[in-house]
C-alpha cells in the first residue's frame, strides 16, 4: 500500500515538472516565435503540457483504483467479520481458462502444390463450423471444420471440398 501511495506522488509530481516544463518553453519562445528555435521552443512546450496532462491522469486514476481497492477490503473484511470463522469457505480458487487458450492458432496454407492426396477427414452429421477467415491478394477465403473452403473473389464464389482441391486450382490459375 505504501508504494502506491509512492506512485500516485511520483505521478504527480512528474506531471507539475512536465507542465512547468511547458511553461517555461512557452516563455522562452515568446520573443523567438519567428524563428526556427522558437518554434522548437513552443513545440516542445505543447508536448511538454499534455505529456504533463497525462501524468496528472494517471495520477488521479491511481488515486481513484486505490480507494476503490480499499473500499473493497473494507467490505471483505467487515462481512467476514459478520460471518464469523465457521462460515469462512475454505475451496481451493477455481482457475477459468480464458476462451483464446483453446482456440488453435489459425495458419495460412502454403501455396504450392501437394505431393499426394491428403486423407479425407471423417464426416459426422453435424455441419461443418467456422474455423477461420484469411484474405490474400484481394480474396476472402473461409475455412471450415471439415477441410472445405469457400474463396471469395473478383472472378466469383468458389466453394472446394479439401485443401488438395484449392491447390489444385491456384495451380490452374498460374498457369
Amino acid at each position: 500500500m505504501e508504494g502506491d501511495i509512492e506512485m500516485k506522488w511520483l505521478l504527480l509530481l512528474m506531471g507539475l515538472a512536465s507542465i512547468g516544463a511547458a511553461a517555461a518553453g512557452f516563455v522562452a519562445s515568446i520573443d523567438l516565435l519567428t524563428t526556427e528555435i522558437g518554434m522548437l521552443y513552443a513545440t516542445c512546450a505543447v508536448t511538454a503540457l499534455f505529456a504533463g496532462l497525462v501524468f496528472l491522469a494517471l495520477a488521479a486514476l491511481t488515486y481513484r483504483i486505490d480507494a476503490l481497492r480499499r473500499t473493497i477490503l473494507r467490505q471483505n473484511s467487515h462481512e467476514a467479520s459478520r460471518r464469523g470463522p465457521a462460515d469462512v469457505d475454505l475451496a481451493p480458487p477455481v482457475e477459468v481458462e480464458p476462451h483464446w487458450a483453446a482456440t488453435p492458432p489459425i495458419v495460412a496454407p502454403p501455396l504450392e502444390e501437394a505431393e499426394g492426396e491428403a486423407e479425407a477427414p471423417p464426416q459426422s452429421a453435424d455441419p461443418p463450423t467456422l474455423v477461420g477467415r484469411y484474405s490474400a491478394g484481394g480474396a476472402s477465403y473461409n475455412i471450415f471444420s471439415d477441410g472445405s473452403i469457400e474463396a471469395q473473389t473478383t472472378e466469383g464464389d468458389f466453394r472446394f471440398a479439401s485443401m488438395s482441391e484449392f491447390k489444385a486450382f491456384l495451380a490452374a490459375q498460374r498457369t
